[in-house]
């Protein structure tokens, strides 16, 4: 029973790793030599567990459907305003991941869809998912889907920005300023 739960942890470090070198990286540019060092496993540990890259791009797609599942999940007990001030907690609490990797789920969908990956597909969904549990909380506030679209937006816009500026504070604020004009609560 050990042995199966050092497996699976195991794995699941490698995905961990792969997921960060995807993020700051890019898929491309992120060799499996390179994820098997950020997982501290021998390369031949990686190739016990996933066959190819695609094998691996597959496992952290699923490690990013499942985060969302479980965000989604936390929330789903509550609507409209609840719904959103614990979305932007869940932001704020991510504030310098923000800076440093950009969107958990987003990032790695723009990079698949850049390569012509044949998972871009399967990240698109997750981002739909997403969007459409955005939208329909803005809806439950009395707004247009539209408006939930230009949340969705604001907040993929801010996690570039603040990538790319390396701000993990421009983030934040934006996240706050945003709460606030949706919800009147700092």
């Amino acid at each position: 029973m050990a042995g199966k739960r050092d497996q699976a942890g195991k794995r699941d470090q490698i995905v961990t790793a792969a997921l960060r070198r995807f993020r700051t990286s890019g898929v491309g540019g992120t060799t499996l030599h390179d994820v098997a060092s950020a997982a501290g496993v021998p390369l031949g540990n990686l190739y016990y567990y996933f066959k190819t890259r695609d094998d691996l791009v597959l496992a952290a797609l699923d490690a990013c459907e499942q985060e969302l599942q479980v965000v989604l999940a936390r929330l789903a007990p509550l609507s409209g305003a609840e719904w959103l001030g614990a979305y932007f907690e869940w932001l704020l609490s991510g504030s310098q991941a923000a800076a440093e990797l950009g969107c958990p789920f987003g990032t790695l969908a723009t990079e698949l869809r850049a390569l012509g990956d044949s998972a871009a597909g399967r990240a698109a969904q997750i981002v739909r998912t997403y969007r459409e549990a955005l939208r329909s909380a803005v809806q439950a506030l009395g707004l247009s889907p539209e408006a939930g679209d230009d949340v969705f937006m604001a907040v993929q816009g801010a996690y570039v920005v603040s990538r790319v500026s390396g701000e993990a504070a421009l983030f934040g604020h934006s996240m706050q300023r945003l709460r606030y004009r949706l919800l009147g609560e700092a």
